[in-house]
């Protein structure tokens, strides 16, 4: 007798079976690229990254929270940044508040030629880093424009220390205001002491220092010619 046709259970059960491998067979291969794809993305962004920062200007690096300067291959280092302290007022908005307190900055008069404007780099959230003194971009324009530059340290940071906790009661003292107000006091005092009120202030930061270097231009337009602001943040928004 001839062989029989399979029945319809048997090409069922071997339709479902063929199915399932060619299910499973696709799910492995859409398993495979996507850790291809994923290693991929890795690898892009490894070498983006490393494109960045090969791209840097010399003069850039090192300049982080810490960073120390040193001297270009075949060039003396020499230290032009000098440490001082200003007398600044603890609360700007209370006359009946008379404390004060030591905040520190730094004074490079290298490049300055009498009648040149003024450079005031702002300090952020960390010690203020003098090797912003004797490198960055800011530095070639006091060069050419016969610029003095000073760099201030922000209330809280650093060895800027209104207070001696940092209690809530103490920290209501920290806000952009007072350090705005701290820009404007210490502009007024510093212009006025070394003969530097005719001169055009010009505003540096990056960041929130480059917020607060904008603002001060907007808040304080008498004390302040012009600012240059990188990646500030200029809108606070809730629930982003």
């Amino acid at each position: 007798m001839g062989d029989r046709a399979p029945s319809h259970d048997s090409l069922n059960r071997l339709s479902n079976s063929s199915g399932l491998a060619t299910h499973s067979g696709n799910m492995a291969r859409q398993s495979e690229i996507r850790r291809e794809c994923r290693r991929f993305s890795w690898l892009l962004r490894a070498l983006f990254l490393l494109f960045c920062l090969s791209s840097l200007p010399c003069t850039a690096r090192g300049l982080g929270h810490g960073g120390r300067h040193r001297a270009h291959s075949g060039e003396k280092e020499e230290h032009w940044a000098e440490e001082r302290w200003f007398t600044q007022r603890l609360d700007h908005f209370n006359g009946a508040d008379g404390r004060v307190w030591k905040q520190r900055y730094f004074v490079n008069a290298q490049f300055y030629r009498s009648g040149g404007p003024v450079f005031l780099m702002v300090g952020g959230e960390g010690p203020a880093n003098p090797a912003w003194m004797q490198q960055g971009t800011w530095l070639e324009y006091a060069r050419k424009l016969g610029a003095l530059c000073f760099l201030l340290e922000h209330r809280f940071y650093g060895q800027s220390r209104p207070t001696e906790d940092l209690s809530t009661a103490s920290l209501r003292f920290l806000s952009s205001r007072q350090a705005l107000a701290d820009l404007a006091h210490f502009r007024t005092v510093i212009a006025t002491a070394q003969g530097l009120t005719n001169s055009k202030w010009v505003a540096f930061g990056g960041s929130y220092p480059g917020s607060l270097a904008a603002w001060f231009r907007l808040k304080y337009p008498h004390l302040v010619h012009a600012s240059v602001a990188t990646s500030a943040p200029m809108y606070a928004t809730v629930n982003f």
